[in-house]
């Protein structure tokens, strides 16, 4: 064998479970008189996408589930063994439990599930939920059973499979029957009290109750497999082991004679092969391109198309290699191997489309690609890492002084040498008047004794008040104070610090002037806090052209610089009364709050403008089914820490059951069989959920 003008000698018998170094190793010269037979070989397939999946609580929804058990044990020095099986709310059928007799434990487990397979497909169910605390059913099914169907039942170690005829008999019936298993770990013996432990106690309770007096069952005969073996140069040393007749035959996994029976199936290649066959004698008329959109695609591009060995290519020039012309039923399994295959990726609606073309060729293929992406359920989670839309800017009533305040708490920081760790921020949204108080905790009982003592007794009572959800504002304490004052507690959507923009926003102010002045152990930040916020109070707001010291009190505020240099006598000021004083202040206030007023409405029309360039004004209805933006790490099921870079980013599909505005929506967040939870999010926080047509797609299954 030559490679690159090299003479090298290539030991394929190296590798006995590659397919390609078998039929290589066949080819290769050996000192053998009598040839070995060898049918051409194909490129291998990939393994066909299994049936077996793990449990999702948003798809398993509702589906049939059953709890299944094995039970093997020593009654009066004689093995008995038994299968249960608990339908849940006896749906098809209620409980049953049968005897194995004298066998192991886990062929009890495998034949318990063989038993619910029967089940299922005896009342027609394609998809069901399996709920076991066998881990040696689950992970048999669910991992290793591809790679022993690859290797003729045998394990790694090349030793045949326990208990195979189970293994294959439970294959046989979700092949037939087009089933789906979806398959959940309960815990067994669980000192947990819940619905799992409950159901997989009785369910264990019917395996044992069955090795004694249930009914006999037994498995269903199976055909031995036929196993193919190549001829290698190591065996050929062996001749007492060496097979005598066995060809080795690499085959795809659909013929010719099928792809050809397929694309008869399909109208419209069927009309186009008859038409290329003779023109003349099978004319397309007009009226059934009109009546056939895919006919008429193909009729459109009849100068590109072949037919070889009876089956229709597509070929748009000499160049390019021909392409199959997928007919309707086999589109879905394209799909799934261009898109769902382990070495496919999941890549992309550019990237799948890009892969499928190069060996397949459809009308509206490129459509198809786009809704089976938009449509995957593994993608949905996990693209994009992060919300890429956004809902236009809302905008807000008018207020006027102290009528709306927006509170929030920053820290922890540097222990400082009063104690104080955090400070809470407090926000006039009119007047833009900061305050910040320290403290030494930022806890609920803190939180009111601030307002009371230095906000609310100084500057009086606002109509409303916004924050976040964090306890400190949600406790119990602080619903029986907004209470009492007869004042509104907005609370913010999770996740959003958008709702709070100002006080957000002065908070990250404070936080750069401050650390422009604390010292070098930073335990001092508490004691340069007034100044810091005297020097925001003096400073004209951007967004209202005044400074708001100016729009709390009327006057400007006395600063050093102000003491530099004064014009004149500062003892010769003008004699006011009280009622001229009040009557000039009132002037000027109402002046000011008009020219404030002007200028917030101004700033957030520009501010709208300018954030609603990337906006999306897509909105959703009620009943609608979207994905959510998980932000909180879920729960550890694990007894080791996952990474949330390999967690997904979005849960769901969630049904949408309130809306108060256009971007503000209440979603139902399922939990398998525990009550479900009401949430309310944002439409930055969502996206809707595209239900393509993947069931139509010729076979092929969401994810």
């Amino acid at each position: 064998m030559a490679l690159q003008w090299r003479n090298i000698e290539a030991r394929y018998a190296q590798n006995h479970k590659s397919a390609l170094g078998n039929g290589l190793a066949a080819c290769q010269s050996c000192s053998d008189d009598t040839p070995t037979e060898i049918v051409e070989a194909e490129r291998p397939q990939p393994p066909p996408p299994t049936c077996h999946r793990y449990f999702d609580e948003n798809v398993c929804q509702g589906m049939p589930t059953a709890y299944v058990d094995g039970c093997s044990y020593n009654h009066e020095g004689i093995l008995k063994a038994g299968a249960g099986v608990l339908w849940l709310n006896d749906r098809p059928c209620p409980p049953q439990h049968f005897k194995l007799g004298p066998q192991s434990s886990q062929y009890a487990e495998i034949a318990a599930i063989l038993i619910t397979l029967q089940i299922a497909s005896t009342h027609n169910i394609r998809e069901l939920l399996i709920c076991t605390d066998s881990n040696y059913a689950r992970l048999g099914f669910t991992c290793h059973l591809p790679g022993w169907k690859q290797n003729g039942f045998k394990t790694a170690n090349n030793k045949p499979v326990k208990h195979q005829h189970l293994f294959q008999a439970c294959d046989d019936i979700t092949s037939e029957h087009d089933m789906i298993v979806y398959w959940k770990k309960v815990k067994g013996h669980s000192k947990q009290p819940g619905p799992d432990k409950d159901l997989n106690d009785q369910t264990d309770a019917l395996a044992k109750a069955g090795a004694l007096h249930g009914e006999l069952w037994s498995p269903p005969t199976h055909q031995p497999t036929l196993n193919v073996a190549a001829i290698t140069r190591s065996k050929h040393t062996q001749p007492t082991t060496m097979p005598t007749s066995q060809p080795l035959t690499l085959a795809p996994q659909i013929s010719t004679n099928d792809i050809a029976d397929m694309q008869a199936s399909d109208s419209a290649i069927k009309t186009i092969l008859h038409h290329l066959s003779d023109p003349s004698s099978h004319p397309i008329t007009p009226d059934e391109l009109a009546a056939a959109p895919s006919l008429k695609r193909l009729y459109h591009v009849t100068h590109m198309l072949r037919v070889i060995n009876n089956i229709l290519f597509y070929a748009p020039d000499d160049l390019t290699a021909p392409r199959l012309v997928v007919p309707h039923c086999l589109r879905g399994v394209m799909l799934m191997y261009a898109h769902d295959a382990p070495c496919a990726g999941h890549h992309g609606t550019r990237a799948t489309y890009e892969t499928l073309k190069q060996v397949a060729y459809w009308p509206g293929m490129q459509q198809d690609v786009a809704e089976y992406v938009k449509g995957c359920l593994v993608c949905c989670q996990f693209q994009p890492s992060n919300p890429n839309h956004r809902a236009p800017l809302q905008r807000r009533g008018v207020t006027f002084p102290w009528s709306d305040l927006q509170i929030d708490w920053v820290g922890p920081l540097p222990r400082s040498t009063r104690g104080n760790k955090y400070f809470l921020t407090v926000v006039c949204q009119f007047t833009k008047w900061v305050e910040c108080l320290p403290a030494p905790n930022d806890t609920a009982q803190t939180t009111a004794y601030l307002l009371l003592n230095h906000i609310f007794s100084r500057f009086g009572l606002p109509l409303r008040v916004n924050s976040d959800r964090g306890t400190h504002f949600t406790a119990e304490i602080m619903q029986q104070i907004w209470k009492l004052l007869g004042v509104q507690a907005q609370l913010h959507i999770s996740h959003h610090p958008i709702s709070s923009g100002q006080v957000e926003r002065t908070n990250q102010t404070v936080v750069s002037m401050l650390r422009k002045y604390v010292s070098a152990n930073q335990k001092d930040w508490d004691v340069k806090l007034p100044l810091v916020l005297m020097a925001i109070r003096a400073t004209p707001q951007e967004s209202t052209g005044v400074p708001p010291f100016e729009l709390m009190t009327g006057r400007q505020m006395t600063l050093p610089l102000h003491l530099l240099y004064q014009p004149g006598d500062s003892n010769l000021v003008t004699a006011y009364t009280t009622h001229q004083y009040l009557d000039e202040l009132h002037r000027h206030l109402r002046t000011t709050f008009a020219f404030a007023q002007q200028r917030l409405q101004k700033s957030a029309e520009g501010q709208k403008a300018y954030y609603d360039r990337k906006a999306s004004h897509k909105e959703l209805d009620v009943g609608d089914r979207v994905w959510y933006h998980s932000y909180a790490q879920p729960p550890q099921t694990t007894s080791h820490r996952l990474s949330k870079k390999f967690l997904p980013h979005w849960t769901g599909p969630h049904e949408i059951v309130d809306k108060l505005s256009p971007v503000a929506y209440r979603i139902k967040l399922s939990r398998g069989q525990k009550e479900p939870v009401f949430k309310w999010v944002h439409r930055n926080q969502i996206k809707r959920h595209v239900a393509a047509g993947r069931e139509g797609q010729g076979g092929a299954s969401a994810n």
